[in-house]
């Protein structure tokens, strides 16, 4: 059997024993994460509310917003150390390269799990928890899956319409608006947030979790110290050439914005899935 042969119904084998296995790695740490993350949130706005405002009332849509947006991030930095960090390990490391199945659907299940299921299975549990609190405890408002539903429906009617509470963008905004209220142009992001910890889990024999972070912090001011000059002259010739607010959105980077986007985080999660594949190629004990 070569590594790069991609067998479907081996892979479906192989995916379900992954997925049991993080699972077994995770999945109590997730739902923990969730309960503590939500739970000391709840009880210390009541605690709060009861000793400076004397009513009881629950967490507001903002704050809960935030908490939840915390604990998917936690999940993502978390979940790749506790499902594959055990792959630098020498025992389990060998182990997990004598499973019958090929580089690739190795590759490909560690990302399905890493970048759909863990988020996918985090925001369910998180969402269920406040979901059921705001039906118990209506002073906290509407769930945050319904009130993220309706932030959606007011960004797409913004986006097509370019009217909100009565108003109407300039029309000379509109490519620029159309594309930031799309929600699509935002699942890459997502992506490029799980895989940098992916790579770090695998590549990092120690300390996997701080040595990425540090690691992304590097990269950031490398990054930034060599497009600052770059980035100043061009935004200045965008900001000069342009009279009013409209004409500079209607400047080529800000009509084409989401295809700029879109390309530069492609490069960056391409990069990453590249390191990723050729540390699991590379991979002894």
């Amino acid at each position: 059997m070569k590594n790069d042969i991609f067998d479907f119904r081996r892979f479906g084998k192989y995916f379900l024993s992954d997925l049991r296995t993080c699972s077994a790695n995770f999945g109590l740490s997730l739902i923990t994460l969730s309960l503590i993350t939500f739970g000391i949130t709840y009880v210390l706005t009541i605690i709060n509310n009861l000793i400076f405002e004397e009513v009881w009332a629950g967490p507001n849509n903002g704050l809960r917003m935030f908490i939840y947006a915390v604990n998917l991030m936690a999940v993502v930095i978390l979940m790749p150390v506790k499902c594959y960090g055990g792959l630098t390990d020498k025992k389990y490391g060998s182990f997990w390269l004598s499973l019958p199945a090929s580089g690739m659907e190795k590759f490909a299940s560690m990302l399905i799990n890493t970048i759909i299921i863990a988020p996918l299975a985090a925001s369910m549990l998180f969402l269920g928890i406040d979901a059921l609190t705001c039906l118990f405890d209506q002073t906290c408002g509407a769930p945050v899956a319904v009130s993220m539903y309706k932030i959606s429906e007011i960004l797409g009617q913004i986006g097509s319409t370019g009217e909100f509470s009565g108003e109407r963008v300039p029309e000379s905004l509109m490519p620029f608006i159309s594309q930031i209220t799309n929600g699509w142009l935002y699942i890459d992001d997502l992506f490029g947030i799980s895989l940098p910890f992916l790579l770090g889990a695998i590549f990092f024999k120690k300390n996997k979790t701080a040595k990425t972070l540090l690691s992304l912090f590097g990269f950031g001011m490398a990054a930034s110290m060599i497009s600052a000059p770059l980035m100043q002259h061009w935004g200045l010739e965008i900001i000069e050439s342009a009279d009013q607010i409209e004409e500079l959105f209607s400047h080529g980077f800000f009509r084409n914005v989401a295809l700029w986007d879109t390309l530069s985080d492609t490069v960056v999660n391409l990069a990453l899935l590249t390191g990723i594949w050729f540390r699991i190629k590379t991979l002894k004990h």
